[in-house]
């Protein structure tokens, strides 16, 4: 199967650590002339996301992955492209998330520009969810779910361009995760995929039976029983940008990842 991924670039890419143990034919599309995504409103990234996957689908993707924010908005706002978006990050909500919530407190944390229609989405996404028979039996279970909506605008950045084990990025982190330990949510939701990035330090910070993180584990389960894995599938990475590549050199640890034990075609194109 041929996989094409839509990003700003390492934004989506963190996704690497898990699809890079699959052998399937990966179509990278690097927006840069449209980088960041985060600062930019919803709707706009849409318009993006529309003209990026007719290019995709023209070089031969047979699904496309996207940032969870706007898979859940190609689904709910740009319907049009929606049955060509590969569900990993509602699969995620629907096995995981909801069905793993403690009472029903989910928090939900995201960039500054694009939080305010989180929960809107969220809300959608619920009215196809049953409660499962141990939560119907939870007295305090808060059903429709209760939500707590905070921006972390400056995460997505420092994730980006430093080590996700250096001290003043794992205090940052720390000091807004302590305001939803204190509003006693029981699960927490990243937006963005590169928040899985930093993962152990969201894992260490909550206790896992008052308020629950689930990792990149979860999404490869979801992941895995979404696309089948046929042995005949070569692993093979193509990437495509639309501005010149020297960039590419100063994010080692994420070519490294994707390389694996083969080589990289990296094409230079205006889309």
């Amino acid at each position: 199967m041929k996989i094409g991924i839509i990003s700003s670039w390492v934004d989506t890419l963190a996704l690497f650590q898990v699809l890079t143990r699959y052998d399937h034919e990966y179509l990278i599309c690097c927006d840069q002339d449209g980088f960041p995504y985060w600062e930019k409103s919803v709707d706009s990234v849409l318009d993006r996301i529309n003209m990026l996957w007719k290019f995709l689908i023209s070089k031969g993707a047979d699904i496309i992955i996207v940032d969870p924010i706007y898979e859940l908005a190609c689904k709910h706002i740009g319907n049009w492209i929606w049955f060509e978006v590969l569900p990993l990050f509602q699969k995620y909500l629907k096995d995981f998330v909801f069905k793993y919530s403690l009472v029903g407190k989910i928090w939900i944390f995201s960039d500054f520009w694009s939080f305010w229609k989180v929960q809107w989405l969220f809300e959608n996404e619920e009215k196809d969810y049953h409660l499962t028979d141990e939560q119907k039996l939870i007295k305090k279970f808060n059903y429709p779910f209760h939500y707590r909506v905070k921006s972390v605008s400056s995460w997505i950045a420092n994730i980006n361009d430093l080590w996700v084990h250096n001290p003043f990025l794992i205090r940052t982190m720390k000091n807004d995760l302590r305001y939803f330990k204190d509003a006693y949510v029981d699960t927490v939701v990243p937006m963005h995929y590169s928040y899985f990035r930093m993962q152990r330090t969201i894992k260490s910070f909550f206790n896992f039976h008052k308020t629950r993180f689930h990792d990149l584990s979860a999404l490869e389960k979801c992941f895995n029983w979404l696309v089948d894995n046929e042995v005949w599938w070569k692993y093979n990475v193509e990437i495509w940008i639309n501005q010149p590549s020297d960039f590419l050199s100063r994010n080692r640890q994420l070519m490294w990842l994707i390389k694996r034990w083969n080589s990289i075609n990296v094409n230079v194109e205006i889309f």
